[in-house]
């Protein structure tokens, strides 16, 4: 099929309007992928607001709205409603506590179903076929659609599942020889597979036995902004107090912030802002050492954008509790300009490597001086516009992707 244009479907749990980075990339490398010629449709189980007959929603809308809304309704209570803000939260204690225990292969295996009593229905013609987790149900979906017609499979593989040590997505009591026999499975099957880095591929080439030949390194990508870059560049640096901004979210097991604030105890004239959900500001709030911190809601991605621009001096980046997992935020950082702040809290952090291509990352740890590292922020600021924005289009951005998929 050389030289021809194809048709692409593409299968994720998660999909826009849902904001995490999984959704973000794909939307990026969708946009690419119709802009090269191709014809794409999405298989998701996030229901859309806007209609669009390329992006099929399976699932069950009433039960979904159900979730949807009592998560509204947690994040928008104000401060004073103390009860009802208990209620919700021990609400979402029994409901993980459900999930993790007993749902295989993780919290959307009733996506599942309805991706095979649809599957018929659906009509589905493709040339092509990708599945982008996280979650790995994405997969089984596919797995599911392409079972009969077997046409080219891509996985594209955001988080470990099986390698998954700290917050796994089920009971591997329960799943732990399941969720082996079917990784394993799938990547046998699979003509391509997709990882972030070169760390995750090779965990998971040596405890699946992947032929290597098969597994290729696509960059965590976001876009280059002119229009963002010129307003970092026009940002007062030398405004006080320094103003850090951290953009995500904290996962127990994963990522935590104690480390970093008890790194910054002490330090004077900075404000951290926050831009987290509900959880992840009460996890900030635990580990406060006395700092000055500005809590906001989360924003979509085009305000958040903004915000980094014109709001703070630097963004942080917190990294993860291993070296499996990439913290994805931190190329969307980069990608402004600004001073970008990793914290790292293992050796062998995989963001080392980015740092190696960009000047504005700069990798940090407890071990890190401080003096020094305000010294080098305090350089950075001096030569804001030496960015490399050349090197960040041709590596981190969607056509990075869609040239290792390699369908012309």
């Amino acid at each position: 099929m050389k030289n021809k244009k194809k048709k692409i479907l593409i299968v994720t749990h998660q999909y826009l309007p849902h904001i995490s980075p999984r959704t973000t990339r794909w939307k990026l490398i969708v946009d690419d992928l119709i802009n090269l010629g191709h014809e794409v449709t999405v298989v998701t189980g996030t229901k859309q607001t806007i209609e669009d007959k390329k992006i099929i929603y399976v699932g069950n809308k009433s039960s979904g709205n159900v979730v949807n809304k009592m998560r509204e309704e947690s994040n928008n209570l104000s401060e004073s409603n103390i009860i009802k803000k208990l209620f919700y939260k021990s609400l979402k204690k029994i409901y993980r506590i459900i999930v993790k225990t007993f749902s295989w292969p993780d919290y959307s295996m009733f996506w599942l179903l309805s991706i095979y009593k649809n599957k018929k229905n659906l009509n589905l013609d493709y040339d092509l076929i990708i599945s982008v987790s996280l979650p790995f149900s994405s997969h089984i979906a596919a797995y599911i659609l392409n079972k009969r017609i077997n046409k080219d499979w891509i996985m594209d593989i955001g988080d470990p599942f099986t390698l998954k040590k700290d917050a796994p997505e089920n009971n591997k009591i329960l799943y732990g020889f399941l969720n082996k026999y079917y990784e394993k499975k799938f990547y046998s099957l699979a003509n391509k597979i997709l990882f972030t880095h070169g760390d995750a591929m090779s965990a998971h080439v040596d405890y699946f036995d992947i032929d290597p030949a098969k597994t290729f390194i696509a960059n965590p990508i976001s876009e280059f902004k002119e229009e963002i870059y010129s307003r970092t560049l026009k940002y007062d640096f030398n405004s006080k107090p320094i103003k850090f901004g951290y953009f995500g979210i904290f996962t127990k097991g994963v990522r935590s912030p104690k480390n970093f604030m008890n790194y910054l105890k002490g330090t004077e004239n900075i404000e951290l802002h926050w831009y987290v959900n509900e959880d992840s500001k009460n996890e900030i709030i635990l580990n406060n050492v006395e700092l000055e911190s500005i809590f906001h809601s989360l924003v979509n991605r085009d305000e958040a954008l903004n915000r980094m621009a014109d709001s703070v001096h630097c963004l942080l980046s917190i990294g993860n509790l291993n070296n499996t997992q990439l913290p994805s935020k931190v190329i969307e950082y980069i990608s402004t300009g600004k001073p970008v702040i990793h914290f790292s809290e293992i050796d062998n952090d995989p963001v080392e490597n980015i740092a190696k291509e960009f000047k504005n990352l700069f990798i940090i740890s407890d071990r890190t001086n401080k003096d020094n590292l305000f010294k080098q922020l305090n350089e950075y600021y001096k030569n804001i516009n030496s960015f490399n924005k050349e090197n960040f289009i041709e590596n981190y951005t969607a056509s990075s992707v869609t040239k290792i998929l390699d369908l012309s």
